[in-house]
């Protein structure tokens, strides 16, 4: 019998034991951690490794053994005698297991990915391969295994891990940290005294920020587990010589930035707190407590943020403990990265910690086979940016910070691309009637039922028209339509209500908005609607049609990433152009077209801050905005027709309804 929720992790079962994704593995983790969760854990056979069930094996086999001669380089990149650095591990034999299992692409096509996402879909060390031995027998909890073939359908829209509920309509989330945050928020809601309850953190937002826009998020769900990945490939940990990729370089970045203090909420009353618990002389006591928040002494790190354990500290360890593990039976670590090696010690005597260490064993006895060498090893600290990895910490360097609205920068960047003819000019709106029959639709179709104020509500109703009419101009009966950064449901409900033969799904991060929305789907008693919480980059369903309404900076541009990797037909409001920025999926200039223009990109950060510059008709800087919106369209516009589309840059109507009022058009072919 099912529970009312059910997370679907990504493994294959073989024999006794279970072959499964780094993701997988620290969600098994996690899930032990909590011992009783209070889901379904349901593991999902990838149809790949059904067809071919030795591919697991062949996809993990390493070399066991080093090289005869050389050393190992902290984080252990083997040298031969020469000093000449070598991997550990055929990766052209990686390269080939995966073209066996579908993932070779033709060259354009891997030149698109490569040039507009920032990685090949075909990079062993940046896939998430079933390659990570775990043994069940340890699990306190109940498991079932299902193929691909007969999961929900919705799962097939999802990056796994994901959860779904058992609900009408159908609700899903996706994506390791969502996942996980989700899972624990079921368990408090069972039961708020477990112990599990904290990992959730301050307000509960402990790994709320996706990954797209959080460079801690990304660190923990991206980056740890990718040095993890790494490892498991190569066969050996390896560190940066020249050039190659850092994967367990992780671990130097952790320790700076547990050489900071810890950004606190509620700071004042959590250093009193400290001080009353650890000052034991009075008088000093009684001095400290009367200073101001800043004269009182900075605060270490005893966990991965501040003094409570998180379920970014549960993340990190699974990836660390056994990069740790590793490193230490080659090499000594003491004083490369001691708070790392204290803040694992600390981890490691929590009781739930240790009931859940065994998951990871049957993992680590693999990848740590290999025979010690006879030879003295060197340690090499690798060069890594000395800074916090919190994206909001004061020392860290943030391009935002230097003004890219200088005239004279302005002049220059628009005085090159003005002569070089890349700039697209306004069409037509592709609908006869730019207007909507708000009177005659139910009340719950209308904005104001998602909670906008009056002052905002004309021009809400103007930009829906706008966006929805557009996307009637190319639907047809039976398309999947997707409404990406959903929000309270706005586009997608009057879609869901006036294309009643189509199913629309709404695609959104934050768990508050969809719930908005879906107050008001139940209200209208929709049954074509799909909600689907996680961040863009974890959804990966097939769709005809991708939509967007003031997606903020990066977010349009991985919208039209999406479509374009579908094939599907876009309508998308662009937002936020100062927001735009270079990414673990993207990078700018979109175009190849801008590429090849001697654009630098500060200069490319100096057009999108210009084009948030549009204040009002009457602003002296609205015109000067308007342009350098266009232009960032235009790379963004001719990326699309570089891949086969065809495309219109629209203005909304009335033009005043928003100051971001471009819209941003692309079907397939002419």
């Amino acid at each position: 019998m099912m529970k009312e929720a059910s997370i679907f992790l990504q493994g294959h079962q073989k024999g006794g034991e279970l072959w499964v994704t780094s993701d997988t593995l620290a969600a098994l983790f996690t899930l032990q951690y909590c011992q009783n969760p209070a889901v379904s854990v349901i593991l999902v056979e990838p149809r790949e490794l059904k067809q071919n069930p030795n591919l697991e094996q062949r996809e993990f086999k390493h070399s066991n053994t080093l090289r005869e001669h050389g050393h190992i380089n902290f984080l252990g990149e083997l040298s031969n005698s020469n000093g000449e650095h070598e991997h550990c591990s055929n990766l052209e034999e990686h390269e080939q297991i995966n073209r066996c299992k579908g993932y070779e692409h033709s060259n354009s096509h891997k030149e698109f990915k490569q040039s507009n996402s920032g990685h090949l879909s075909d990079a062993g060390a940046l896939r998430d391969d079933c390659i990570f031995p775990v043994d069940p027998s340890v699990f306190t909890f109940k498991y079932s295994v299902l193929e691909e073939e007969d999961c929900p359908f919705v799962l097939s829209n999802c990056v796994l891990p994901a959860a779904l509920l058992n609900s009408e309509p159908v609700w899903c989330v996706a994506g390791l940290c969502s996942t996980l945050r989700f899972m624990l928020h079921q368990i408090v809601d069972v039961n708020p005294e477990h112990h599990a309850a904290y990992l959730l953190g301050f307000r509960r937002s402990c790994l709320q920020a996706c990954a797209e826009v959080s460079v801690w998020t990304k660190f923990c769900e991206v980056e740890a587990l990718m040095a993890l990945r790494e490892v498991a490939v190569r066969g050996c940990v390896k560190f940066q010589g020249q050039g190659d990729s850092e994967n367990a370089a992780e671990l130097v970045r952790y320790e700076h930035h547990l050489q900071r203090p810890p950004l606190l909420h509620n700071a004042l009353k959590i250093k009193q707190q400290y001080i009353r618990d650890t000052v034991q002389d009075e008088a000093e006591r009684d001095r400290l407590l009367q200073l101001p928040l800043a004269e009182l002494p900075d605060i270490e790190h005893k966990y991965a943020e501040g003094l409570n354990m998180t379920l970014a500290d549960v993340l990190l360890f699974v990836s660390f403990h056994i990069l740790l593990t590793k490193l230490q039976s080659l090499i000594t670590l003491d004083t490369a990265i001691p708070l790392v090696l204290k803040w694992h010690k600390v981890i490691l005597e929590n009781e739930y910690i240790k009931g859940a260490v065994p998951v990871l064993s049957s993992s680590l006895a693999h990848l740590c086979s290999d025979r010690h060498p006879d030879f003295p090893l060197e340690t090499v600290i690798p060069n890594v940016p000395d800074e916090s990895i919190y994206k909001s910490d004061p020392e860290r360097y943030k391009p935002r910070w230097r003004s890219f609205t200088h005239q004279q920068d302005i002049d220059v960047v628009l005085g090159m691309l003005d002569t070089r003819d890349v700039e697209l000019g306004y069409n037509d709106h592709p609908a006869d009637n730019v207007s909507l029959p708000w009177s005659s639709l139910p009340s719950s179709v209308n904005p104001k039922e998602g909670q906008l104020p009056p002052s905002r509500l004309e021009r809400k109703c103007q930009q829906l028209e706008n966006v929805v009419t557009a996307v009637e101009s190319v639907a047809q009966d039976g398309n999947i339509i997707v409404d990406f950064c959903a929000g309270g449901g706005h586009v997608g409900i009057i879609l869901a209500y006036r294309l009643p033969k189509c199913k629309i799904v709404l695609v959104e991060n934050k768990e508050a908005s969809l719930l908005r929305a879906k107050e008001r789907v139940d209200a209208l008693d929709l049954k074509n609607v799909v909600f689907v919480q996680c961040n863009l980059d974890y959804f990966k369903g097939s769709f005809d049609i991708g939509v967007c309404l003031h997606a903020c900076g990066v977010a349009t541009d991985l919208v039209l990433l999406k479509c374009m990797e579908q094939h599907a037909a876009f309508v998308c409001s662009p937002c936020c152009y100062g927001g735009v920025q270079a990414n673990h999926i993207l990078t700018y200039p979109r175009s190849q077209t801008f590429r090849d223009l001697p654009l630098t990109q500060d200069q490319y950060l100096t057009l999108g801050h210009t084009a948030d510059q549009t204040h009002g008709q009457n602003n002296p800087k609205t015109s000067q905005g308007q342009h350098c919106m266009r232009l960032v369209d235009s790379d963004r516009l001719k990326a699309a027709q570089e891949m086969g589309y065809s495309t219109t840059l629209t203005l909304m109507q009335p033009p005043h309804c928003s100051p971001k009022n471009h819209l941003l058009i692309g079907v397939i072919g002419s």
